[in-house]
């Protein structure tokens, strides 16, 4: 694999929503990319026997320069086992069983030493227009999932007239105000939408995090909590800090952005986390005059402000 990084794709929806068409679609429409597809439960997906053209180790090597395994270990091991393996690929594809918490896996790349040749590039979220108002009233899985994504595909939207297409776009927007959300039929849309969403990149972190300084509350349990202050930060002690509060609440906090001024440095430092697994990167440095303020930004499940207020306080630099 010639590139430094090999991006990584989350596919992500409740039971249903066409995770394996979108999946199916993603191939067939880019033959130029030699995709390595990691099966939640390897035989959900469909693949001809025609195919297989050989299977070693569990991974079954496809006639269009494809790979697929299924996550049959811990997906620390399966990822390993790819990039040991004799395979040349351009991308991952991680397709998740339509119950799973796509957080969970993403949180396998983030952080220090986490897989470093691989860069999570985002999630996608299928969301079937027929179900989706009451997959979000009724299960928790379906709201995360919804939540958590950077690119949301409405698909189905051949079976509902336009009164219910707006209601379910209207249902979705309370779960995950920025995402993209893409209607479709049958999963088919440009893939071009789905490469290259670059959600963790240092760019993307830092816009998300003024837009979501501007946003109303989310829906029920689920807060986006902001905070901007001028005061400077002491880098140990929010290092010790978010580290804490992180392994302490649980998946209660599920993402966290920021844009931290931290004292002494020169330049702005982006800090994202997922779960408890958090990355901390040097990002532009502060223009000369300009003012040098802290944003972050919390989201997750019946997160009290005071306390990561109190937090926060406590980091910062006393005069």
């Amino acid at each position: 694999m010639q590139n430094k990084y090999i991006p990584v794709t989350i596919l992500t929806g409740f039971l249903g929503a066409g995770k394996t068409t979108l999946l199916n679609h993603l191939v067939s429409s880019n033959p130029g990319t030699r995709y390595a597809i990691i099966e939640n439960e390897f035989g959900d997906i469909a693949i001809d026997s025609e195919l297989v053209v050989s299977s070693t180790a569990g991974i079954y090597e496809l006639a269009n320069g494809c790979i697929c395994c299924s996550l049959n270990a811990e997906l620390a091991r399966v990822l390993r086992n790819l990039l040991e393996s004799t395979y040349e690929f351009d991308h991952l594809l991680i397709e998740t069983t339509g119950v799973a918490e796509p957080d969970g896996v993403a949180a396998a790349f983030i952080g220090p030493g986490k897989n470093e040749r691989y860069r999570l590039d985002g999630t996608i979220c299928l969301a079937d227009a027929l179900s989706i108002i009451q997959n979000l009233e009724e299960v928790g899985e379906a709201v995360k999932q919804i939540s958590f994504a950077d690119a949301i595909l409405l698909n189905k939207t051949d079976l509902v007239d336009e009164a219910t297409l707006n209601e379910a776009m209207g249902a979705i927007r309370q779960y995950n105000p920025l995402a993209p959300i893409h209607p479709c039929t049958h999963g088919r849309v440009d893939t071009a939408l789905l490469h290259n969403i670059k959600a963790y990149d240092q760019a993307a972190v830092e816009s998300e995090v003024v837009l979501w300084m501007r946003l109303p509350a989310l829906k029920h349990e689920l807060v986006a909590h902001s905070f901007a202050f001028d005061e400077a930060l002491d880098a140990v002690k929010f290092e010790h800090w978010i580290n804490m509060l992180l392994f302490l609440s649980g998946y209660q906090i599920y993402r966290v952005k920021g844009i931290l001024h931290i004292a002494g440095m020169c330049d702005r430092v982006i800090f994202q986390s997922v779960r408890s697994q958090f990355r901390i990167e040097r990002g532009r440095p502060w223009e000369e005059g300009e003012v040098r303020q802290s944003r972050i930004v919390f989201i997750g499940y019946n997160v009290k402000r005071p306390a990561l207020e109190k937090g926060l306080e406590s980091c910062k630099v006393s005069d």
